[in-house]
């Protein structure tokens, strides 16, 4: 029993060793789990990061209740403030959803973005060969309708938004080629649910919207 007790001691000692290398290695700092503080930079970094997300509602089908449904969709980071820009095609089920009144919510994770886009893939706290160790996290927020902002705005956001995905071009709200109606919208975050990763490294918890958007993001 004193054996057994003796390396259990050992192990615990070297697991808390490992641990807090870890955190020194990833917050440069020792003894200390990620705080919301750090949950928020990587909430503003992930979202400044990539440009795909997904939009989830609730879907109201004939014959049958209502169904929570997930679509990805394209966004962009543009004004650098973490309340990205969604282009909205009209037709498409989460407009449709959330103009029948569902609520809804955007789930981001490492490595939404286009193929061929270079993103950095490096987190604080993050395991970049591990999905499950890597962040991901969920936008609560209001949207506001931007279509109608100056030509200068629109020409700014369009240069930003195609520079992230080249085939936006085709659906823009003001081309006359497109396929669909679209629209700009304006996502307010006020409210985010970070993973950052491992429990063990990695912040996991609510961010407020005034955290997030009083976090600096990481070069």
């Amino acid at each position: 029993m004193r054996f057994c007790a003796h390396s259990v001691l050992i192990f615990a000692v070297a697991y808390a060793s490992s641990v807090q290398d870890r955190f020194q290695i990833q917050h440069d700092q020792v003894n200390r789990y990620p705080s919301v503080a750090d949950g928020a930079r990587v909430a503003r970094t992930l979202v400044n990061r990539e440009s795909l997300m997904n939009v989830n509602t609730i879907q109201k089908l004939e014959g049958i209740e209502e169904v929570p449904t997930s679509a990805m969709e394209y966004y962009a980071d543009c004004d650098l403030d973490g309340n990205p820009y969604w282009l909205v095609i009209d037709i498409g089920s989460p407009a449709r959803n959330i103009a029948r009144g569902s609520l809804y919510s955007f789930t981001i994770r490492s490595g939404d973005h286009p193929i061929g886009d270079n993103v950095n893939a490096e987190y604080p706290g993050g395991i970049v060969s591990s999905p499950a160790g890597s962040p991901r996290l969920t936008l609560k927020g209001d949207i506001v309708n931007v279509t109608e902002s100056s030509p200068e705005k629109i020409a700014r956001l369009e240069t930003c938004f195609v520079e992230r995905h080249p085939d936006a071009k085709w659906w823009l709200p003001l081309s006359q080629n497109s396929p669909h109606r679209s629209h700009w919208v304006k996502i307010n975050v006020t409210d985010v649910y970070m993973i950052g990763g491992f429990g063990d490294r990695a912040y996991i918890g609510p961010v407020s919207g005034e955290d997030y958007h009083a976090a600096t993001i990481i070069n």
